[in-house]
């Protein structure tokens, strides 16, 4: 019975044999002999423990890989698109327009820089990924505090890369001293380069919070991190509702403009249609002319066709004035008092060519 009692062993229960007994064929007493195991529960828990943290840092490693892949992805993104904005400047070259090239380089510039910077970042993603000194605690704690600092980097560049734009182009409308675009550009490029500097300071104390936080003085770090939220919260606001401002004036400059040239269609409208009329009177005259040519015989005829050539001489001259009166409803909107005061002067000679045929047509 010993010998049986050991071959019983069953693990994480207390083993009960049966002691049989045979009194006679129809009795049987069945008492239970129960034998204390230690017990294998501590052991039990330690592997389960072990092979839960196996599970959470695969199952944290690869969530902290696809962040980075999709972090990944958006660049090669951002490298796409700097291989079109280089081939576009490249083939801009030719068509020598400076404004083009120019704003195309400094966007070049820009993606370029964000390109490198961000490469760098994800690198120390990677590192806190592939890292062997850290537990799955520190791993998933490092990478969120980088992530967010790179996420604050691609946000700064952005606003930098803008500036820069904004810089070139500024330049370029004081070259062509278009005095209304350079003062528009040079107003948006304060306000951009004000809340630069807003967003760097914000950025510099957040790094202050990371240093308490390894200090371990929790209590400082979140009182700092709540200030730092609330501040950038009221400087998103406060640009919201800037673009918004920003957006009505702009809005407000684009109806204004579409005014006033609405009115220069007006006026050419109004040319286009005397133009027509003309051409009308012009078809008429010569109907009736050449009715009066196949009854015309020797000098009545000559005169006929002596006024018909006065005639159409008057209709083209009148045709040329049209054509400078629309020339001059684009040069006067422009501004440009020197060229319309010309074009004036060449209407009032062809006026007086005008003057010059009715008196010979009169007699």
């Amino acid at each position: 019975m010993p010998d049986l009692m050991k071959r019983l062993h069953v693990c994480g229960k207390l083993c009960t044999i049966p002691a049989f007994r045979k009194n006679n064929a129809n009795n049987f007493s069945t008492p239970k002999l129960t034998i204390p195991m230690k017990n294998p529960l501590p052991l039990t828990a330690l592997l389960l423990a072990s092979t839960l943290l196996a599970l959470g840092q695969d199952e944290l490693k690869a969530e902290l890989e696809e962040t980075l892949f999709e972090l990944t992805e958006q660049l090669e993104e951002r490298k796409f698109t700097l291989q079109e904005l280089e081939a576009e400047f490249e083939g801009a070259e030719a068509e020598e327009d400076e404004f083009h090239l120019k704003m195309l380089e400094a966007e070049v510039d820009g993606i370029a820089n964000s390109i490198e910077r961000s490469t760098e970042s994800l690198g120390r993603l990677r590192g806190i990924i592939d890292s062997k000194d850290l537990d799955a605690e520190q791993r998933e704690s490092a990478f969120a505090w980088a992530l967010e600092r790179h996420h604050r980097m691609v946000g700064l560049l952005e606003l930098e890369s803008e500036s820069h734009r904004l810089e070139v182009e500024l330049e370029l409308h004081q070259q062509d001293d278009d005095e209304d675009a350079a003062d528009r550009l040079e107003n948006r490029l304060d306000r951009l380069n004000a809340r630069i500097e807003k967003t760097k300071a914000i950025h510099s104390q957040w790094e202050e919070v990371a240093v308490a936080r390894k200090a371990q003085q929790h209590d400082k770090a979140e009182r700092l991190g709540q200030s730092l939220w609330i501040r950038e919260r009221d400087l998103e606001v406060s640009v919201q509702l800037e673009h918004r401002k920003l957006e009505i004036e702009e809005t407000r400059r684009n109806v204004d403009q579409l005014r006033r040239e609405a009115d220069m269609l007006g006026e050419i409208l109004s040319v286009s249609r005397e133009m027509h009329l003309r051409a009308q009177d012009r078809a008429a005259e010569w109907t009736k002319l050449k009715a009066r040519m196949k009854e015309a015989q020797g000098e009545q005829k000559e005169e006929l066709m002596e006024q018909y050539h006065l005639s159409e001489e008057k209709f083209h001259l009148h045709n040329e004035i049209s054509s400078l009166r629309r020339e001059l409803v684009f040069v006067s909107s422009e501004g440009d008092e020197g060229e319309a005061e010309e074009l004036e002067a060449i209407i009032g000679d062809l006026e007086l060519e005008i003057r010059e045929i009715d008196q010979q047509l009169e007699k």
